[in-house]
């Protein structure tokens, strides 16, 4: 692999990691790590998972010419807590959940996965409400991490994702919103295809009302990431018209078309190209659903590195606290088409599946399935992981009395 290989993939790695708070803030009805009960006031809810679980492909590894990728079973256990407050002006939540793994067989995979989140808003008038946020993710294989234009290995991953910002409604039909983002990747093997590095962003967003139903506005975003131990930097900038409509009370339609622009010193790179996105959710009485998709033509680096990037993702979530029988599915998908020959051409597909019945309010029974799937379209290229099993919940949401 060249240099110029290992470079364009930490970019489209990090370029698409700065959307993350981005999404996660615009999309928070999106599955949790675990159930919210949204109790009034505080609530601390501790928790533990445990089950016997079959991987695939415990080396995520593309398969032999002959025979097929290593698989194993494991048991895993899931330590997790979670302290929450609720008022008619706050909401502020944290949690933290971990993943010891240990296989049967293959005792030298033994692992341990971290997650950790906290989630602040607060109305401070009628007018303002500031936001603030923070994720964090510990994994074992990057396959896990969900980035953008990231070959599949077992290789550590940590990654981080804050976001802060203000919601402002400036008079009766007009809002605006200003967000600041910073993103964090690093590897603990540092290789040809996986380095790290950070980056810095700013979004700003003003609509105004057309309908009582829907809105007008303009988005502008500006980004700088900062690779390779520092020594490489990128800047890009989108600028464009978005649109909101309430199609009822409980759904919501959302787009954006723009352009792009993107500068890249290091390989005195400049290039523009539209970009567009949707999404739709919808609220039922006992489930919510929702899709969304991104498309992006800007020919270079910062988009996957790619000439041609699309995602598309898409949910249902039956929150437990609604239903004794629930069901959690989350799925993406991603094309990157890379602009030079030396870069990776990669198709990805994360699926997540969880249906689970509770017995007892505090205990539930769960059965659990994660399929990953990436192929760079190259001969033997295809990777293939589940990891299927059955788990067992035990949690209890405690009311801390004032």
């Amino acid at each position: 692999m060249t240099g110029r290989l290992r470079s364009s993939l930490v970019i489209a790695m990090l370029a698409a990691a700065a959307l993350v708070p981005a999404r996660a803030y615009a999309q928070a009805e999106q599955p949790a790590e675990f159930t919210s009960w949204q109790l009034p006031g505080w609530t601390f809810t501790p928790g533990v998972t445990f089950g016997w679980l079959h991987d695939t492909n415990v080396a995520v590894t593309s398969a032999p010419f002959a025979g097929s990728p290593a698989a194993d079973n494991l048991f895993e256990m899931e330590p997790f807590g979670s302290l929450e407050f609720y008022s008619p002006r706050t909401s502020f939540s944290t949690s933290y959940q971990g993943y010891v793994r240990r296989y049967f067989t293959l005792d030298e995979l033994n692992n341990v996965e971290q997650h950790a989140n906290v989630s602040l808003r607060h109305r401070v008038t009628r007018r303002y409400t500031l936001f603030a946020g923070d994720a964090y993710l510990l994994s074992p294989t990057t396959d896990q991490v969900e980035l953008n234009g990231v070959p599949f290995q077992r290789n550590g991953s940590r990654y981080d994702a804050a976001y802060a910002g203000l919601e402002a409604r400036l008079s009766r039909t007009v809002t605006a919103t200003v967000r600041y983002e910073f993103t964090w990747v690093d590897f603990q093997k540092k290789d040809a295809l996986l380095n790290g590095g950070y980056v810095n962003g700013v979004h700003a967003e003003a609509a105004r009302a057309l309908t009582p139903r829907s809105s007008l506005g303009a988005e502008y975003t500006v980004r700088w990431a900062t690779l390779d131990q520092g020594t490489r930097q990128l800047s890009f900038q989108d600028a464009g018209a978005v649109y909101h409509y309430q199609a009822g009370e409980q759904t919501t339609i959302d787009g954006a078309l723009g352009v792009a622009h993107l500068i890249d010193d290091f390989n005195d790179v400049s290039r523009s190209g539209l970009y567009v996105r949707a999404g739709l959710s919808h609220r039922l009485q006992r489930a919510t659903l929702g899709i969304d998709y991104e498309r992006s033509y800007v020919p270079s680096f910062a988009f996957g590195g790619t000439n041609q990037s699309q995602e598309t993702r898409g949910f249902v979530m039956m929150p437990l606290r609604r239903n004794r029988l629930y069901l959690e599915e989350s799925a993406a998908w991603r094309r990157t088409d890379p602009l030079l020959a030396q870069e990776l051409p990669l198709d990805s597909i994360w699926l997540h599946t969880t249906v689970g019945y509770a017995i007892q309010r505090w205990f539930r029974i769960e059965g659990y399935h994660a399929f990953s799937r990436q192929d760079v379209r190259l001969n033997n290229g295809q990777i293939n992981r589940n990891v299927i099993g059955v788990q067992f919940v035990v949690a209890r949401p405690v009311r801390i009395e004032q």
